[in-house]
């Protein structure tokens, strides 16, 4: 298992191309912070830089990150805190991040899967890894909010069972 400091999602710079069609909501069925994310992701679609040891992976916020964080991501990394092991799955892109933690750190597992396959492992700091998740999802939301798609009070709302966990210190006393 390698063990290193390279964990990191970095939000980097537009992605003018749509491959894809635009969200819509026909029915109606999803709220204004739902249809917001959506959009937002569409039209202000961005590269994403996932970090972990030496690999490198470019993802998009649209379909990639949309997806990620529309999976409950802040109560994903609420159960990361917990000490819970968690499975960050993009399937767009065709891996997944196993995130599991044992004491102060967090093992990974970063499984690509499709035509070729391969499956690396480290080892992170788990405060280190709790920023890097909680800052990531703190920016992009936060930019949702400066670009007018979502409301401050919806990402708050959205975004605060990531930083609610009282438990990190508590579990790493353990």
């Amino acid at each position: 298992m390698n063990s290193s400091q390279k964990f990191n999602f970095k939000l980097s710079e537009r992605f003018l191309e749509n491959y894809a069609d635009p969200p819509e909501d026909p029915l109606g069925e999803l709220s204004h912070f739902e249809m917001g994310w959506r959009c937002f992701c569409f039209e202000y679609n961005h590269k994403v830089f996932i970090e972990i040891g030496e690999a490198q992976k470019e993802v998009f916020l649209d379909p990639d990150i949309c997806m990620m964080i529309d999976n409950y991501f802040p109560k994903e990394i609420a159960k990361l805190s917990q000490g819970k092991p968690i499975e960050i799955d993009f399937g767009e892109s065709w891996f997944t991040i196993m995130l599991v933690p044992i004491d102060n750190k967090i093992n990974c597992t970063w499984i690509k899967f499709g035509t070729s396959c391969w499956e690396k492992q480290f080892e992170f700091d788990r405060t280190h890894v709790l920023d890097v998740l909680r800052g990531f999802l703190q920016e992009v939301m936060q930019l949702a909010v400066d670009k007018g798609y979502i409301t401050l009070e919806e990402k708050d709302e959205f975004i605060s069972p990531a930083f609610a966990s009282s438990t990190d210190a508590a579990v790493l006393s353990k």
